[in-house]
């Protein structure tokens, strides 16, 4: 593919790359570092973290995150969004209320995509671009298929991925299961620290409190330092360590989640998944090859006895065929020539 020049427009109530916790701002710095390494011209319009170098030039919008961004500070970044789109061919925006300003940008024969790092709703800003055919990028194909169920048009469907060297591959597991995202009901968190108990399994709890009375309440009592652990958010090397060597990741999410990260993660360092058949873990988990795909606690308990069965390294060449960092971005420079494609008929 030519070289094309590129502008990421991330999202703000995070540094990119991120400092700690970070998804869509995660992606954001992968996408830009892999296109700038093969030869397109990337920028990216975020806020950038102090004393941190990328590859890539970072355009800063803000000093540090805007957690609860106000009018001033979306008109700010709409405005800085604009006047650097017109300096590109591809717009490629990472945050939904930004890009309900910016897709009249197709008027002026530019390459624009929104990727849905969450999904729409019905507001105002979701009416817009469904109306004026934003061209949309769905991260899993259950997250297409809710969408147009609701009348939402998708322009195609790219997995995150991973930088797969980067996670640790390990045969030898531990006495452990481990539980990697945010703590709140939606998660189901409280039924992997069920599952466990009742399976006689040690269980290490990895991520950000993100419902306080609901982790004082059913959580907090739970951990013993011994059984249940909680080392709180910790940072990249501790958490793919922790991965490794777990002999399961348990996720029993309660709700349609379009894309679960940490599963492909948890993958790519050889360890298994046990999940709920909900939204993408249908898609992400192979019943039965690299993990297991179930329907209640009963189930997953049972299923924690069987994970002798799983081979590690067919999870670890599970995520090296769908889900490397180099399988994104050349799932993007397809997109990307689609839509520069229609821009020039």
């Amino acid at each position: 593919m030519r070289s094309i020049s590129i502008l990421h427009i991330s999202h703000i109530s995070n540094y990119t790359p991120p400092v700690g916790y970070g998804g869509i701002e995660l992606i954001v710095d992968l996408l830009a570092k892999h296109q700038r390494r093969k030869g397109h011209d990337v920028r990216v319009l975020g806020v950038k973290p102090l004393g941190i170098n990328t590859d890539y030039p970072l355009i800063p919008l803000f000093s540090k995150p805007v957690k609860k961004p106000r009018l001033h500070h979306k008109l700010y970044t709409t405005l800085r969004s604009l006047v650097n789109s017109l300096r590109v061919e591809v717009v490629h925006v990472h945050v939904q209320w930004v890009a309900s300003s910016l897709v009249f940008l197709k008027l002026l024969d530019k390459a624009i995509l929104l990727t849905l790092h969450a999904d729409l709703n019905n507001n105002l800003a979701s009416r817009i671009l469904k109306a004026l055919k934003m061209p949309l990028v769905a991260i899993s194909n259950t997250q297409k298929e809710r969408l147009e169920s609701r009348g939402f048009k998708i322009f195609d469907v790219a997995y995150h991925g991973i930088e797969v060297d980067k996670y640790p591959f390990s045969r030898n597991k531990e006495d452990y299961l481990v539980y990697l995202g945010r703590i709140d009901s939606s998660k189901g968190v409280h039924i992997a620290v069920r599952a466990s108990m009742r399976s006689g399994e040690k269980l290490v709890l990895i991520g950000p409190v993100a419902d306080q009375a609901y982790f004082n309440s059913l959580i907090r009592p739970l951990i013993d330092g011994k059984n249940i652990i909680y080392p709180g958010e910790v940072d990249f090397e501790t958490k793919v360590k922790a991965l490794s060597h777990a002999k399961a990741l348990i996720y029993p999410v309660q709700y349609e989640e379009f894309f679960g990260l940490a599963m492909v993660e948890a993958l790519a360092c050889g360890t298994p998944v046990i999940g709920f058949a909900k939204g993408s873990v249908r898609e992400i988990v192979k019943n039965g090859v690299t993990g297991f795909v179930v329907n209640n606690e009963d189930e997953m308990v049972e299923t924690i006895k069987k994970l002798h069965i799983i081979d590690p390294l067919a999870c670890r060449r599970d995520v090296e065929k769908k889900f490397s960092a180099e399988n994104m971005v050349k799932k993007y420079e397809e997109i990307y020539e689609k839509l520069l494609g229609n821009v020039r008929r």
